[in-house]
């Protein structure tokens, strides 16, 4: 180690050198990720992967987990932040005494909705609201967070921490995300590879490290498959290119014509390898007296 590097390390080891490095990072990802009218384009296809046997096995074991740290209990209750369409809220509320859903897609609320009413579920409340600018009026004993944007801005984890009476759970990108169909069409649309920058849990993991927390952390390494008609690959498709940008007719057209290429009997599988990671703080052990 040199001399240099050993000068650094107080600033490396501060929450605010994480902080403005996740901030640094975030400037460089998409803007429309955060609307979430761009995020209703998602809501028919979005359960697709609930299908997939790598998928299902995560959410077992996210719920198996909760429920052995003793974050899912009949009296406790949850806030699920950035909620989607309910995968994890719908599972939850079977296991605990309230659950309250936040999300700011009208169209992703909606699905949860319906999943409500069908099952005849009576303790999940949805709210449509933009969590940046939601004031919470009390804690829940877990609040959890999966796969949103928000996580890249820090001000909003300290928001989730805030909101927590003990326990916090998150689920965020780990580094990996590789899907040679999006990729070869993303290239051919935008000119470039894909890159994000926002999508680890490093500065997330080390900001939370250095405010004082040692959260659990458990990867998963999978692949998500899913078999579509073309028209629902070309719609799931399409909402995450326009994450970016609007598409013009001639690259939707594109779009159409690259599945289309690689479908059979009008279907495709699409298979994505991702790595995930599922971080858990329980607030009670960093306050836990020698």
């Amino acid at each position: 180690m040199t001399e240099s590097t050993c000068l650094n390390m107080p600033m490396v080891t501060s929450p605010e050198f994480w902080r403005n490095y996740a901030e640094s990072c975030a400037g460089k990802g998409p803007s429309r990720a955060f609307h979430g009218q761009n995020w209703d384009k998602a809501a028919e296809t979005y359960d697709d992967l609930e299908t997939c046997h790598d998928y299902q096995n995560q959410l077992d074991t996210v719920i198996s987990t909760l429920l052995e740290k003793g974050a899912l209990d009949r009296e406790n209750s949850v806030l699920d932040v950035g909620c989607g369409t309910g995968t994890y809220a719908v599972r939850m509320s079977q296991l605990v005494k309230e659950v309250m859903c936040l999300d700011f897609s009208e169209a992703m609320l909606g699905q949860l909705k319906a999943k409500i009413a069908s099952s005849g579920i009576s303790n999940v409340t949805a709210i449509l609201t933009d969590w940046r600018a939601y004031e919470p009026d009390r804690q829940f004993d877990l609040v959890f967070c999966s796969m949103t944007p928000l996580l890249r801005h820090m001000q909003n984890v300290d928001k989730l921490l805030g909101c927590s009476r003990r326990f916090v759970a998150i689920i965020s990108w780990a580094g990996v995300k590789s899907n040679p169909l999006f990729e070869a069409v993303y290239k051919e649309i935008f000119g470039k590879k894909d890159e994000n920058p926002c999508m680890d849990i490093l500065p997330l993991f080390n900001y939370l490290y250095t405010k004082g927390f040692a959260p659990d952390m458990h990867f998963f390494n999978a692949c998500w498959e899913r078999t579509r008609g073309v028209d629902r690959q070309v719609e799931a498709m399409l909402w995450q290119f326009e994450l970016k940008r609007e598409l013009g007719d001639a690259e939707k057209r594109l779009v159409r014509q690259m599945v289309e290429a690689q479908a059979r009997d009008g279907l495709i599988t699409v298979k994505t390898r991702v790595r995930l990671a599922f971080l858990m703080i329980d607030k009670e052990m960093a306050r836990k007296p020698c």
